[in-house]
């Protein structure tokens, strides 16, 4: 219980540090934020098109569980930022100043991603306060499915040019994005 209180504590000092402020500023404001407003009005646009318009969950319910989605997603990207700012001594962004220390504690002994996890919260919470079915039940699957090929495909061979064999090392031993350890199974699949 007290690990996890440090660990909290961590995501709401994380906020104020100068790395997530140069990441707020250089990635989420000017990309991600206006790219989930024009994917909100393609998913209103398809909910009209494919017949959802009313949506999935009765107002304003769905308003009660975007916010439960919000906090949760803030509260677990807290939590992996400040391991990687406090740990990693770094930025959870190259843009913003990249980590210069593997971190394989905390959430990260559990999955090598667990951003992802915060981050998709949060877009559900959008498309859920929305009350649109194409944005949950379309394109944030389709969202995360890219999101987790790009970690893949871009991301992890270069961790494995900055850590070399601890990388390598890292993945053979720890989840991509499902934590089966932190829910008390062993991973069927040794990358998921």
């Amino acid at each position: 219980m007290t690990r996890l209180l440090g660990m909290v504590a961590g995501a709401f000092r994380v906020v104020l540090t100068p790395q997530i402020s140069l990441m707020v500023t250089k990635v989420y404001i000017p990309f991600l934020f206006p790219l989930t407003f024009f994917i909100a009005m393609a998913a209103l646009a398809t909910d009209e098109l494919i017949g959802m318009k009313a949506g999935f969950l009765p107002a304003p319910v769905n308003f009660y569980v975007a916010a439960g989605f919000f906090v949760a997603g803030l509260l677990v990207l807290g939590i992996t930022y400040a391991e990687l700012v406090f740990e990693g001594a770094g930025s959870p962004s190259p843009t913003a100043g990249r980590t210069t220390r593997l971190v394989r504690s905390g959430i990260y002994q559990y999955c090598r991603n667990p951003s992802v996890h915060g981050k998709l919260l949060g877009f559900l919470a959008v498309g859920i306060a929305l009350n649109s079915t194409a944005f949950v039940f379309i394109l944030a699957p389709l969202l995360l499915a890219g999101s987790l090929y790009e970690k893949v495909w871009r991301q992890e061979p270069q961790l494995v040019d900055i850590f070399g064999d601890e990388y390598v090392k890292y993945q053979n031993e720890v989840p991509l994005f499902i934590p089966w350890g932190l829910i008390g199974l062993k991973s069927p699949f040794r990358s998921l």
